[in-house]
């Protein structure tokens, strides 16, 4: 009896052991990478980078997005530069836009081209420039704690050589954040763990880290 008893203690120990290692992560899953990811040519010197305010992969003025989507979009590319400009205010061997730049004639969801590329570049005086274009931006519906609707981003970047506009780096990122239960291979292609739901921010910050961080010219010092 006492051998079943402790048994039968270890057995629900394991149980809720494994539970409460299910539930210590919350994963980003359904996360694929539209392009491959690159290395840049060791032959390239880089003097300075231009980082060029994010587009919009679809213009915002364009018929085929919903009122909504127009909104979502224009709130993702305010935080799309906002964490561009937070990310990147301490690097001396990165040049960030202002606001002002944007006054001669484009708007902020202009479409990525290699003469937008070189404005910038001539601009901020640097030979390469890294361009970001938004795809998707879905807020999360309902609490932290118990979402409706997960959060969802796509988004995309590379890193051009000026003039020429050479790939220095590219990489992409289109995921819905999911529970390490709902998608078990995610968890470290994905942005990481999570014990709550992201709001579209939180997961869109955490997923342009972890894709900018695998092009050496813009990762991170540790």
């Amino acid at each position: 009896m006492g051998e079943q008893m402790i048994a039968k203690k270890s057995s629900i120990k394991g149980i809720v052991l494994a539970g409460i290692l299910a539930l210590s992560f919350l994963s980003s899953g359904c996360s694929k990478k539209n392009l491959k990811s690159t290395a840049q040519p060791p032959d390239f010197a880089v003097s300075c980078v231009a980082v060029a305010p994010a587009t919009s992969g679809t213009p915002l003025d364009s018929e085929l997005l919903s009122q909504i989507e127009k909104k979502e979009l224009d709130d993702g590319l305010y935080f799309f530069n906002k964490f561009l400009k937070k990310h990147f205010l301490s690097w001396q061997d990165v040049r960030l836009f202002s606001d002002g730049q944007l006054s001669d004639g484009e708007d902020s969801s202009a479409s990525p081209s290699l003469e937008r590329a070189r404005k910038f570049a001539d601009k901020l005086s640097c030979n390469a420039v890294l361009e970001t274009t938004l795809h998707r931006y879905k807020e999360r519906v309902g609490g932290k704690m118990t979402a409706k609707e997960p959060a969802s981003v796509a988004f995309e970047y590379r890193l051009l050589a000026m003039p020429d506009g050479k790939v220095l780096c590219q990489d992409s990122f289109d995921a819905e954040q999911q529970s390490l239960m709902g998608n078990l291979l995610s968890f470290r292609e994905g942005t990481g763990g999570s014990l709550t739901w992201l709001t579209a921010e939180e997961f869109m910050t955490k997923g342009l880290r972890n894709r900018l961080g695998k092009c050496s010219y813009l990762a991170e010092e540790k």
